[in-house]
């Protein structure tokens, strides 16, 4: 079902004025407008009174009438002042009581209509603004035009209006009807908008062919009949708001099959065919209701990254502009890219639109009378801020915050939203699920009031939300704070690097120096192998070392800007997954070339030094070398994966060159794998070949080769599995939600 305006109609008891806050604003003002906009202006201002709410804040409505009215009435030529109204209703309209937000809208319509008001004319009829309107009234805009925003005319079901039937009534608000047509050219369904106004919804929406944003097909402009048509893809399965009252009137446990619900209650009182057959349908059956929460929000964050990315804020993201298929897939509709929503909303809320209740905050002092911030300042997370509101009350069943006290103006309004966002969030009721724990985190983190700090795009929250879908990957994303991942993740890198590179490398040099010097070399020549080994490791260790640091310098960086909340860089994403490689082939590589160097300077020094201690001395060195290579490339390989890698992306939640970082790890461990079986081998080679009768260390060097290859195993089978739970939730080449 499409929305035919930014604010549905609804049809509800107004509740008592003590219990109606900012929060039930949008829902208490609309009905009302629309009934002015079907008979306004008024000739006598005291037919505003019965436009009003048997019950609840009838002084803030009766305010947004009078704006409205006032702005129709300055379309017909006559610009009505304060006075013209409180004379009408003396009782509920004051002097003392007249906001100022009512004052800026008579000096815009004033203004407009070629008018120049004195600032010493309202200090004397409205004393009590007298500073404010110095500061203000140059800066004051009128609500938007009330001819663009005024009521199309009504067409009877099965008549035909340019190129289409209308079939069905599908919405009305104050300032356009939708109905179900079929475009006769085409043969097909259309939601088809009738509006006097037109905007740049159409040219902004065309150009989108994305799976979660209804397709806006064409516009028609009729101008005999000032009549503005707008038809877009049809979606049957109603929206969002449906789906939120049936949460708030559901307090046992809740289920994906609520959605269905809903969805099937629309599809029939619009005729249409409930599907039979649906995996996805299937799927969000049975689904708990968190992860469908969580399934809806992704595609909805992806749908806003889609329209940021050409550059059009929705600036209007509540439940009602989200349309459901009969699939259950949500699609984001009525961008605020033209007219405001509704009227009677003086100064830049007219020119912003929205729904007060889902605003950021920084939309909210746009559109405050009593602040001056720019317009440029409703960005991207302003939308971001405004789903996650959304997705709050679609998991909770109500908003994640509530306003106290009773509004009697516009600007009450927006200072007590303004107020509650920077009040804690409400406890949510929790089942303590890990996917509970991940959408509420990310929900936390995308209501953040300064937009600094808020999640800053639809990537990253559809990124983060993908985690809810998958309980054992989001461990590994957020493993909590007393986890032994967090543990390493808060020591010293350069200390992590030490113990699972250097002491290999040390063991190693300390069991080749024993081995050789008793079954090589001999007790007799130790002072020779000490002055070649002294040598040799004080060359090589130090090199080695520097290398190594300077290979880790990424990986400290990325470090830094982890703990800085900052996104880490794709090179250093590389470089990390790198480092243990890197680090094995510099240990293997030296290693190499002192078991060349070894025997080449005992052939200098001993003439009886033969080619067969050569080779053993080569092959023992080869065996410390694959050691001092499968140690550092496996610790490096799981503390990556395990450790360092999830943290790094999870800021964005996205990696385009996940799948690549996946198979090179894996096929590297695959690698490394191979060495670690050889290294027995040659151990065994070398205890068959030996002429010593005391084999005793070789036989140890074989049994540490042997647990070294099963360590080996289980480290690649690890960092296999866990590259293979990450894909579901990184991977770019495969659905990982249901209905990709």
């Amino acid at each position: 079902m499409v929305s035919a305006s930014s604010q549905p109609a609804v049809s509800r008891s107004f509740p008592d004025a003590d219990s109606v806050g900012s929060d039930d604003i949008d829902d208490l003002l609309e009905p009302c407008l629309e009934q002015l906009a079907l008979q306004g202006p008024v000739a006598d201002p005291a037919m505003l009174r019965a436009m009003l709410p048997d019950r609840g804040a009838r002084t803030f409505v009766l305010i947004e009438l009078v704006k409205f009215d006032m702005a129709m009435a300055a379309e017909s030529g006559q610009v009505h002042r304060i006075e013209h109204y409180m004379r009408a209703m003396p009782d509920i309209l004051t002097a003392e009581a007249i906001p100022l937000d009512l004052l800026l809208e008579e000096i815009q319509l004033r203004k407009e209509a070629g008018e120049t008001p004195s600032r010493d004319e309202y200090h004397q009829r409205f004393p009590q603004y007298v500073d404010m309107l110095s500061q203000l009234s140059e800066a004051a805009e009128s609500t938007a035009s009330a001819q663009k925003l005024g009521p199309p005319p009504e067409f009877a079901l099965g008549s035909h209006i340019d190129d289409f039937r209308l079939i069905q009534k599908l919405g009305q608000g104050a300032f356009a009807h939708v109905y179900l047509a079929r475009q006769e050219s085409m043969q097909r369904l259309v939601a088809l908008k009738l509006s006097r106004g037109k905007g740049d919804e159409p040219q902004a929406l065309a150009q989108f062919d994305h799976p979660n944003i209804v397709r806006v097909f064409d516009q028609r402009e009729l101008t005999n009949e000032k009549l503005h048509l707008l038809y877009m893809q049809y979606v049957p399965g109603g929206t969002l708001a449906d789906v939120v009252k049936r949460v708030r009137a559901t307090s046992f446990e809740r289920i994906g099959a609520m959605l269905l619900s809903c969805i099937d209650s629309q599809l029939l009182s619009a005729a249409q065919v409930v599907p039979e057959r649906s995996s996805v349908r299937e799927w969000i059956a049975k689904t708990p209701w968190s992860t469908v929460v969580a399934w809806l929000g992704i595609q909805l964050a992806r749908a806003l990254q889609e329209a940021h990315e050409h550059g059009v804020l929705h600036r209007d993201v509540k439940p009602a502009n989200v349309l459901l298929s009969a699939e259950g897939l949500p699609k984001l509709a009525d961008f605020n890219v033209s007219f405001a929503g509704a009227a009677g909303r003086a100064g830049a809320a007219a020119m912003f639109g929205g729904s007060i209740g889902y605003m950021a905050p920084e939309h909210l002092r746009a559109i405050h009378a009593h602040t001056k911030v720019r317009g440029e300042c409703v960005a991207e997370p302003a939308d971001i801020y405004s789903l996650a509101v959304l997705l709050w009350e679609l998991w909770q069943g109500q908003r994640p915050f509530v306003t106290s006290g009773v509004a009697i103006s516009w600007s009450d309004c927006v200072a007590q939203q303004l107020a509650s966002r920077e009040q804690p969030l409400h406890e949510p009721q929790r089942d303590h699920s890990a996917t509970e724990r991940v959408l509420e985190s990310t929900l936390r983190e995308a209501l953040c009031p300064d937009p600094a700090t808020r999640l800053a795009s639809g990537a990253e929250l559809a990124g983060r939300l993908r985690l809810a879908l998958h309980p054992q990957a989001a461990r590994l994303f957020d493993p909590g704070e007393s986890s032994w991942t967090t543990w390493i993740l808060n020591r010293s890198p350069w200390l992590v690097a030490c113990i699972v590179i250097l002491l290999p490398n040390m063991a190693g040099g300390a069991f080749n120096y024993q081995y050789n010097l008793h079954e090589v070399i001999g007790l007799d020549r130790e002072n020779g192998l000490k002055l070649v080994s002294r040598w040799i490791n004080l060359t090589f260790f130090p090199l080695g070392t520097v290398i190594v640091i300077m290979f880790a310098l990424p990986l400290v960086r990325a470090i830094g800007a982890m703990r800085s909340n900052q996104p880490v860089t794709g090179d250093d994403l590389t470089n990390t997954i790198d480092f243990g490689h890197r680090a094995a082939l510099i240990g293997g590589s030296l290693w190499l070339i002192a078991g060349v160097l070894f025997p080449a300077i005992f052939s200098i020094m001993y003439d009886d030094f033969t080619a067969s201690q050569a080779v053993h001395f080569f092959v023992s060195s080869m065996i410390c070398g694959g050691v001092a290579m499968i140690y550092p490339f496996f610790g490096m390989a799981l503390v990556s994966t395990l450790v360092y890698y999830p943290r790094f992306v999870r800021v964005a939640m996205q990696d385009e060159h996940f799948d690549d970082r996946a198979r090179v790890i894996v096929q590297r461990s695959e690698s490394y794998l191979l060495i670690a079986a050889i290294i027995p081998l040659l151990g065994a080679a070398l205890l068959v070949s030996s002429a010593s009768t005391s084999r005793g260390s070789m036989l140890l060097a074989i049994a540490a080769g042997v647990l070294g290859l099963l360590a080996s195993w289980k480290a690649y089978h690890v960092v296999a599995q866990t590259w293979a739970r990450m894909s579901e939730v990184l991977s770019t080449q495969k659905s990982v939600i249901p209905g990709e």
